[in-house]
């Protein structure tokens, strides 16, 4: 059997910043975590195991964008692996069933378009949704969170439930920066969840290029379908959205909850 070079890893998707970020950002979105998950600063010992586990992921990032030598030699990396892209892209398109679209009339996006115009592009449609998002979801008065590790997050409360909604833009989604950001995920439920409402968690990953599908939505949907997210009072989704098709697949069950149901109209899941 053919051996496999393994992925390289996403330390982008580590430290929840583009591989555009200048060295200014690196720093900025490294100081925010650090002050997020460091083990001194988290209750427990099983979330303070979590977060001892997550800052050995966020300084090892750290050490490889923080230099310069070895981030070219990651962007080359991570860069040869983009290529064959689209074709596993098409290995499970049958999942694809959620047409994302915040405005009614829009036209078909382009398959390919050129990186800074596709940047704006997609950083323009993703503030659509959380415009849309604000709107539908008005009855949990969301508030935008501001937390560099995500291009948006809100968080939204009424008298008994919790709803939060982040967006994730990775270049490239591959199995490795699924793991990635299942880690990160279980830590900011752990942080933000109440002990006596009832918890939703909407986590919108949205790719320029797809790698290993199948994998990356079994990852996903793993974990969204554990027992303790997979309940009336503690839900969790994975939107994982294709940018280039404006299509996605919606990861987790579903409840009957009036304000979350509004959500997912909001990002365009019937």
């Amino acid at each position: 059997m053919e051996s496999r070079k393994p992925s390289a890893k996403d330390y982008y998707s580590v430290l929840g910043v583009s591989p555009e970020s200048d060295s200014a950002e690196i720093k900025k979105a490294y100081r925010m975590l650090v002050q997020q998950y460091h083990p001194d600063r988290v209750r427990g010992s099983d979330e303070a195991t979590n977060a001892s586990e997550r800052m050995i992921e966020i300084n090892e990032a750290f050490s490889i964008l923080g230099d310069e030598k070895r981030r070219a030699e990651l962007d080359r990396k991570l860069k040869a692996e983009k290529a064959p892209a689209a074709a596993s892209t098409e290995s499970a398109v049958e999942d694809w069933e959620i047409q994302v679209s915040p405005m009614k009339n829009r036209a078909d996006a382009p398959a390919k378009r050129h990186s800074a115009a596709e940047k704006s592009v997609a950083k323009e449609f993703l503030e659509k949704v959380k415009v849309q998002l604000m709107q539908e979801g008005a009855a949990a008065k969301f508030k935008e969170e501001g937390d560099p590790a995500w291009q948006w997050s809100v968080l939204g409360k009424t008298w008994g439930a919790l709803y939060w909604v982040g967006v994730r833009q990775v270049s490239l989604l591959n199995p490795n920066a699924a793991k990635e950001l299942i880690t990160h995920l279980q830590g900011l439920i752990s942080n933000r969840r109440s002990g006596w409402k009832s918890n939703f968690f909407v986590f919108i990953v949205a790719f320029d290029s797809l790698q290993e599908s199948d994998l990356v939505l079994k990852l996903f949907r793993a974990f969204a379908n554990r027992s303790e997210f997979s309940t009336a009072k503690n839900l969790v989704n994975i939107i994982v959205l294709d940018l280039n098709q404006r299509r996605s697949v919606l990861c987790g069950k579903r409840t009957g909850d009036l304000n979350y149901s509004g959500i997912l109209r909001a990002l365009g899941v019937g």
